[in-house]
């Protein structure tokens, strides 16, 4: 890893730190891989300029709306999972990269905009778009959180649990439709997650069911939130390519299992994902039962409430 991205994470890493200062946090910790004894050094370009929009450059398509993948800073800078990732693809192939906003990777590819677009799941293929490797997973995820008088053990939380718990979620999300699938009712509402999460601190509530990428993000600023599993199928989120762009597949792959071998993709995940695991495949809650046809269900969900609705207040963070 080169030190480009070796100062993103710091820069992320502090900015945690800082927030928890600020709000009394100072128990709050941030786990994450050391990356001092990371190799520095810069790899040769993997990749012709005539397989590329612009030359010496990773050009890649993003939903920069997508908080907390990508949060756009007060100053215009991108920041996230999500661009940290592209940068640490980039510069294992020996290329910059540049960023382009777009809701879905045709326009950008067909357009000839980008080179990839990042995020896109397997709805996006087509017979001009194909779509491998996997970035991040994401679910409906239920959090707590233990005081200090709270024993570690009760971080194991099982589906029974939750039915007699209080449990927050935002009104009208997916992940409220989640916990009704697996017939827990939430006992208070929130018009977004933060405020779910302030009511989490404020013991207001026992556990709070949310994405689980925005969920970890925030979890990263409250003294003793945990993770404690999902309730939902998870949704995988990988590359998006031109079909015909199979020499360039091949290498961001190849950059893409370099990084997933040598644990840059996991510390980048616990930066801004604190408690919540790179992979949820097997971390469903104890008793809860997925239909089969739930993967499709939350997608449509996902969309057509657009869950979860991140305010400014989570831009506020880093």
């Amino acid at each position: 890893m080169v030190d480009g991205l070796k100062s993103r994470l710091a820069r992320a890493a502090a900015g945690v730190a800082a927030l928890a200062l600020a709000f009394g946090l100072g128990g709050c910790s941030l786990a994450t891989p050391s990356l001092d004894e990371a190799v520095d050094e810069t790899p040769a370009q993997a990749i012709a300029d005539s397989e590329l929009v612009q030359a010496g450059t990773l050009t890649v398509a993003l939903d920069t709306s997508d908080a907390p993948q990508v949060i756009t800073g007060t100053d215009g800078e991108l920041v996230g999972y999500d661009i940290d990732v592209a940068t640490a693809l980039a510069e294992n192939m020996g290329l910059k990269v540049s960023f382009v906003n777009a809701t879905s990777p045709s326009s950008a590819l067909e357009g000839g905009e980008a080179d990839i677009y990042l995020g896109a799941t397997a709805s996006d293929e087509s017979d001009d778009i194909s779509t491998e490797g996997e970035v991040l997973q994401n679910a409906t995820a239920i959090f707590g959180i233990n005081t200090g008088s709270t024993s570690a053990a009760s971080t194991t939380v099982s589906a029974s649990d939750l039915t007699s718990a209080r449990v927050g979620v935002q009104d009208g999300s997916a992940s409220q439709e989640a916990l009704a699938r697996v017939n827990v009712v939430a006992s208070s509402t929130y018009s977004n997650v933060n405020e779910c999460f302030e009511a989490l601190a404020a013991g207001e509530v026992d556990y709070v069911a949310c994405d689980a990428t925005a969920g970890g993000y925030l979890a990263r600023s409250y003294e003793g939130v945990f993770f404690a599993g999902t309730i939902s199928s998870s949704t995988s989120y990988g590359i998006a390519y031109l079909s015909s762009s199979s020499d360039l597949a091949d290498e961001v792959n190849n950059a893409l299992d370099a990084l997933a071998t040598d644990g840059t993709l996991d510390a980048i995940h616990q930066v801004w994902y604190g408690p919540v695991p790179l992979s949820l495949s097997n971390e469903v809650i104890s008793g809860v039962t997925l239909s089969t046809d739930e993967s499709a269900s939350d997608d449509e969900s996902a969309s057509s409430d657009g869950e979860p609705t991140i305010t400014e207040d989570i831009n506020s963070l880093d």
